[in-house]
């Protein structure tokens, strides 16, 4: 078996990718303006991201993840663009396939966590951290910022429980005892 290896960061990676699935880097089997190219949307669509305009980052986003579908790490700032545009259902559809597509990513792994912290799912967003901060982050930037995320959901997740849903048991009672003594009165009179 051919196993390549990303020039950035060094990780193991499949012939058939075209990006590294840990830092999102184009791999050089691929013709050289066509990565530059989409290396550069995935840049300009990241900093519309965090300077707010998640309009425009969408747009530029969608476009890449239409272009280039196996771009794992396109998809999963497009997911965190939906997220804040309360697209809540894409957001999740898009973050759970860049997982699919990329498992031993990062900056997939990462985001997906950001996205179960904002909606309050802090244990399973630890778990996430715990298995992205297990890879190699593309800069310490973004490990620095996976540990605090880690830390305010571990602390957030402490008191965290989930009851489970039960139903009444209406089966023991008596139809009547449901109703009281006016309802018995009126069935009588039927």
């Amino acid at each position: 078996m051919d196993v390549k290896f990303c020039g950035q960061c060094g990780e193991a990676v499949q012939p058939s990718n075209r990006f590294c699935s840990s830092c999102g880097v184009a791999l050089a089997a691929v013709a050289p303006s066509a990565t530059e190219t989409a290396q550069a949307r995935l840049r300009a669509g990241v900093e519309l991201l965090a300077r707010s305009d998640n309009e425009g980052s969408l747009a530029i986003l969608n476009a890449l993840v239409n272009d280039e579908p196996t771009f794992a790490v396109a998809r999963a700032y497009r997911g965190l663009a939906n997220l804040r545009l309360v697209r809540v259902g894409d957001a999740r559809e898009d973050l759970e396939e860049s997982i699919r597509q990329a498992p031993d990513s990062f900056i997939c792994r990462s985001k997906y966590a950001e996205f179960l912290a904002r909606l309050g799912f802090f244990d399973q967003a630890v778990t996430q951290l715990d298995a992205a901060l297990l890879l190699a982050p593309p800069d310490v930037e973004s490990k620095l910022a996976a540990i605090e995320l880690r830390n305010f959901s571990r602390d957030k997740a402490k008191g965290l429980y989930y009851r489970p849903l039960r139903y009444p048991d209406f089966s023991r009672l008596k139809p009547r005892s449901l109703f009281g003594r006016k309802a018995l009165a009126v069935q009588g009179d039927n």
